[in-house]
């Protein structure tokens, strides 16, 4: 620690418990001049003062502290809590790295815990950003797990905010989340998944990755904490209070409509959960260009699942969540349907009146398949083929919404409500139909056609057909007469024979669409990525003549080009000398089930971003969520025909030699070796390019859709990237004591690909 901190010690040492006589103007004096720390604020310390309190946390004396609330309702602290309340770090303090580039094959240098593995990574440097459980130095505000979801944005000229959420799931399963609380001064508490905050001085960010700069990004770090003060329901009402047995003013995922919570367990310390909120999209206003786009600077997540009672009634179901990122408000909406969804990103229109998002997810995942719910919607609705409706998780073509921006429910100008303003009120829900004829491409279904037929570049033609399912903004209804449950019908107003492109049929769950990705460049194009381990994009290039006369289209003419079936890609994975398993096997395949040889496809895609790059260049981040048994596997793949696959780094797994030796690059959370995971990611470059004077192109506030240009102008090694990473091993120790969930990590990836 340098002099500099001594204003901060000084302070401190004013505290409860910091000395028995607090310190006086003249001991901070005599200690700075001690110190030789006149005229050099950056000179390290020799020593700590004895009358300041270091803590991070505020504890000065950590057993006294115990003392003293003993008395406090629930203050049962843990017998280790004062041992424990040592790895509280500020934000950006660690550097050591859970990731490896391979495992450490028996090197005892290797498997220390708090400190990194073989980090020798062949296509690219990472470096820590963040771990999960450090803390705000001066709030207290602490950061929680398992980091997934992200994005960022210009808060001024000098600060990059990052954005993230924490995909935890409160009582259902591990470990329940401290709460945040909201809607103050009725101090609603909330469990499970945070939004959080994190602010870095642009300039230091930008020099980050470069050769010299500090090895962790603490100095960096301007502030941090919860993203979120406010939380409105479906009825547009800020959430009140869980009550018993009916609560007047709920959080619509945990209850029926009746207001009954219906969830399998209920949060302890908190009045509701927030749960699973996982991949994110953060969409800065007009980012496709002036006019078109979002209105407001906003952060769009979801609840993916969830586990009802097996005889709820009245279920509602998932809505997704739109946070106002000027405002610190997060609204509820039911424009994607209540089905549940893992992420939902902006494309673009080429329109300034209509906004067109991508959700993508599961349908209907709420722990069960519910027959007396199937039996209701048998009993209220005919399905096109006369067959009956079954349990429609995983039942769903891609799915395209266009909403009307500046239009409320009723189809009037509206510009001050954030919800109608930005298109979430009034617009229309699509889903990808085609020729489902024997013989025609994609007939069988889009999991066996890419597992049987496809190859890279065939291509499916057909069209998103809307829905006749039509949303009732401000209302609450029974999930019986969601969209979800339409997929499974012939799309109204295709030709005979047409169907959903679903991903077994009309009525068998198919594997999960997972990730999309907008088209980095602005085309109306989206990457969409599946649990099967295919991937491709759908374009649907006439959204903007279509919209040209103001009204939203019955349908959209599209076509889906396969970038990568499900096929073996070993010969298409580049190593670069790195990715040595445990067992002697390497990354090009993966063992999820104890194989050997593992499997030669990819397995359970779940994070993909499609970053756009100089000279027309386009790459992928492709993360898995497999549970391989050796390292879960984070590539970078350069789009093409093949594509080509960059091994990038790896991370847990239940045979992994650190996983076994108990060690991880945060010391002291390791409970057992278990999967880890890549998850979100975000490309920082277009708020990090610099002139040849060193200053900054793009401006804070800009909305020209200058970012995403000045993103593809970029060299792909020349680029920085926001990884988030999530270690399930890591929720014993001393996040037992202070419940931030599994300690993962927020990385900052900087590529160094091969020459052509």
């Amino acid at each position: 620690m340098t002099c500099a901190w001594l204003h901060k010690f000084a302070a401190l040492a004013l505290l409860p418990g910091a000395a028995a006589a607090a310190a006086t103007c003249g001991d901070v004096k005599t200690f700075y001049k001690e110190q030789s720390c006149c005229g050099q604020p950056s000179r390290e310390l020799s020593s700590s003062p004895s009358w300041a309190c270091t803590s991070l946390a505020g504890v000065c004396d950590c057993e006294r502290m115990k003392t003293t609330l003993a008395g406090v309702p629930g203050a049962l602290f843990p017998s280790e809590f004062c041992e424990h309340m040592t790895h509280i770090k500020p934000v950006g303090f660690r550097s050591a790295l859970i990731p490896e580039a391979s495992d450490a094959l028996g090197d005892a240098s290797l498997m220390v815990d708090g400190q990194s593995g073989n980090i020798d990574f062949p296509h690219g440097k990472l470096k820590v950003l963040a771990t999960v459980g450090e803390v705000n130095e001066n709030t207290g505000a602490m950061l929680t797990g398992v980091p997934d979801g992200n994005g960022a944005y210009l808060l001024d000229a000098n600060t990059v905010r990052f954005v993230y959420q924490s995909e935890s799931y409160g009582p259902l399963s591990r470990q329940e989340t401290f709460p945040f609380f909201v809607n103050e001064p009725d101090h609603v508490g909330m469990t499970g998944s945070h939004i959080h905050y994190i602010d870095f001085d642009r300039t230091m960010l930008a020099e980050f990755m470069e050769d010299g700069a500090p090895s962790s990004a603490y100095s960096m770090v301007k502030d941090s904490g919860e993203a979120i003060s406010k939380v409105y329901n479906l009825r547009r009402q800020l959430i009140g209070k869980r009550e018993d047995p009916v609560s007047a003013v709920p959080h619509d995922s945990n209850v029926n409509l009746a207001g009954e919570y219906i969830i399998v367990r209920a949060p302890s310390r908190a009045d509701w959960l927030m749960q699973s909120l996982c991949s994110a999209h953060l969409a800065v206003k007009y980012q496709w260009g002036a006019g078109v786009g979002v209105e407001d600077t906003l952060y769009i997540t979801n609840e993916e699942w969830i586990s009802y009672n097996a005889d709820a009634e009245g279920i509602i179901g998932l809505p997704v969540h739109v946070l106002n990122l000027a405002t610190s408000e997060l609204y509820a909406t039911s424009a994607f349907a209540l089905g549940g969804q893992e992420k939902v990103v902006e494309v673009n229109t080429g329109t300034t009146d209509f906004v067109s998002f991508v959700p993508s997810g599961y349908n209907g995942a709420f722990g069960g398949s519910f027959p007396h719910i199937v039996d209701y919607r048998n009993g209220n609705y005919t399905r096109s083929d006369g067959n009956p409706y079954v349990w429609p998780q995983n039942i769903l073509p891609t799915r395209l919404y266009i909403g009307k921006k500046n239009t409320d429910k009723d189809g009037n100008t509206d510009s001050a409500d954030f919800l109608a303003r930005n298109g979430f009120e009034h617009g229309a829900l699509y889903g990808f139909a085609t020729d489902c004829s024997a013989g025609t491409p994609g007939a069988e279904g889009r999991d066996a056609w890419h597992k049987n037929t496809a190859t890279a570049g065939a291509t499916v033609t057909g069209a998103f057909y809307k829905l006749k399912w039509q949303n009732t903004p401000g209302e609450v209804r029974d999930f019986v007469h969601d969209a979800a449950w339409e997929f499974q019908d012939a799309p109204e107003g295709a030709p005979s024979g047409w169907c959903f492109w679903n991903a077994a049929g009309v009525d068998s769950s198919g594997s999960k669409t997972e990730h999309v990705s907008p088209d980095p460049r602005g085309g109306s194009r989206v990457l969409q990525t599946s649990t099967a381990g295919y991937f491709g994009i759908y374009d649907f290039s006439d959204i903007t003549d279509l919209l040209a006369g103001g009204a939203l289209p019955q349908s959209i003419p599209a076509t889906y080009t396969c970038l990568q079936p499900e096929s073996d890609i070993r010969s298409l994975i580049e190593l670069g000398g790195a990715g040595l398993y445990a067992d002697g096997q390497n990354a090009t395949v993966n063992p999820d089930a104890g194989q050997n040889p593992g499997q030669a496809t990819f397995e359970d895609i779940d994070a993909a971003e499609w970053i756009a790059a100089k000279d027309g260049e386009d790459y992928i981040v492709i993360h898995e969520d497999s549970g391989n048994d050796f390292g879960e596997r984070k590539f970078l793949a350069k789009v093409g025909t093949p594509m080509k696959y960059y091994f990038v780094a790896m991370s847990g797994g239940k045979s992994n030699s650190r996983q076994l030796a108990m060690v991880s690059g945060v010391e002291g959370v390791m409970l057992s070796p278990n999967s880890h995971e890549f998850s979100g990611a975000t490309d920082l470059s277009g708020m990090l390019a610099k002139n040849s004077d060193g200053s900054f192109k793009l401006s804070a506030g800009d909305v020209t859709g200058a970012r995403r240009s000045l993103e593809a102008e970029v060299a792909i090694d020349d680029k920085n990237i926001v990884v988030t990473l999530q270690a399930h091993s890591n929720w014993g120790g001393w996040t037992t004591s202070l419940n931030p969930d599994a300690a993962g990590q927020i990385l900052l990836y900087k590529p160094a690909l091969p020459a052509p």
